[in-house]
């Protein structure tokens, strides 16, 4: 009898693919199963939550309210990503006032864990720069 595959495992094969390139896969296995592990530790979500969050997200449009946005916004964006495109980004930065986009070069959809350290000085220092963050 097959084991039922819960969201941890739905997401690790199948939303992971999507978030990490697959030179990261290919150089860091260790680093994708030390996240998979982390997404396997996490409170399990009922698949069918998880179904209706996922169509939540999916209906979820935004475009209306995007222009009464007034705090400064850093939008990241890898340059690989499959999921939210960069072709998004001149698009929402028109709509956003105070709105800066990074792109990272080698990244797909998850720059915060694909780069981490090239994507916390950049955030860093764009909040440093906005007055949103005090100085490290």
């Amino acid at each position: 009898m097959a084991r039922a595959v819960g969201v941890s495992d739905m997401t690790i094969r199948g939303i992971f693919p999507w978030c990490f390139t697959p030179g990261l896969y290919a150089s860091r296995p260790d680093y994708i199963e030390s996240l998979a592990g982390f997404v396997r530790s996490r409170p399990q979500q009922p698949v069918e939550d998880f179904m209706l969050q996922s169509n939540a997200v999916m209906a979820h449009d935004v475009v209306a309210g995007l222009s009464r946005i007034a705090a400064p916004t850093l939008m990241t964006f890898g340059r690989d990503d499959r999921v939210t495109s960069t072709r998004f980004a001149q698009p929402l930065a028109s709509a956003i006032r105070s709105s800066e986009v990074l792109i990272f070069e080698t990244c797909a959809h998850a720059a915060l864990y694909e780069n981490v350290e090239e994507f916390n000085r950049k955030t860093l220092g764009f909040l440093q720069r906005r007055g949103g963050a005090a100085a490290v």
